[in-house]
């Protein structure tokens, strides 16, 4: 059987800043709910009441009791995941990406002249420039590059004779004459 979380004392600036924090309404709303929590505690409700009366499960209040007997408000605020997950492409990989699928593949002593993306991906993957991702995911950086392959999207086989850089217009240049021109 579990043991049976209880609130810790606080201590005085503890209790200075609960006060202070319950009166602030700029407070992100989960925020002010996890110091709302720890008000109804400290003043002798159960946890499970504690949980009902703020709007929270009553797991989740046992988590934020559990976090702040071990380490205070400090961490009430923080952002779970404050970087995010980890790229899984490095930039450098992915400019060795794109300089492969703009050269052509006898110039790598390939014994084809087109670029298929699946022939590309299993190319990068031979030679450790990618991990380990899908065809269709080489695919979407090379898309989000602004390359594609040239004849996709009029029924032709996605081959990738060259890859096209695509058109893009000039911010200098107007879209429409200017009026009252020659």
């Amino acid at each position: 059987m579990a043991t049976p979380v209880r609130l810790r004392g606080l201590t005085r600036t503890e209790q200075r800043l609960l006060r202070a924090k319950l009166k602030d309404l700029a407070l992100a709303a989960r925020i002010h709910q996890r110091y709302r929590l720890i008000d109804e505690v400290r003043r002798g409700r159960s946890i499970v009441e504690a949980a009902d009366r703020v709007g929270c499960h009553f797991t989740a209040a046992y988590g934020w009791v559990h976090r702040f007997n071990t380490s205070g408000f400090r961490t009430f605020e923080q952002v779970p995941n404050p970087k995010g997950r980890p790229p899984i492409l490095k930039a450098g990989q992915l400019r060795e990406l794109v300089d492969v699928a703009l050269s052509s593949p006898t110039e790598r002593g390939l014994p084809f002249s087109n670029w298929s993306v699946p022939k590309l991906a299993e190319y990068c993957r031979q030679r450790r420039l990618l991990p380990p991702v899908t065809d269709e995911w080489v695919r979407r950086l090379l898309r989000r590059e602004g390359l594609r392959p040239s004849g996709c999207g009029r029924g032709r086989p996605r081959r990738i004779r060259t890859l096209i850089v695509k058109k893009t217009r000039s911010p200098a240049l107007p879209a429409v004459p200017a009026a009252g021109g020659p």
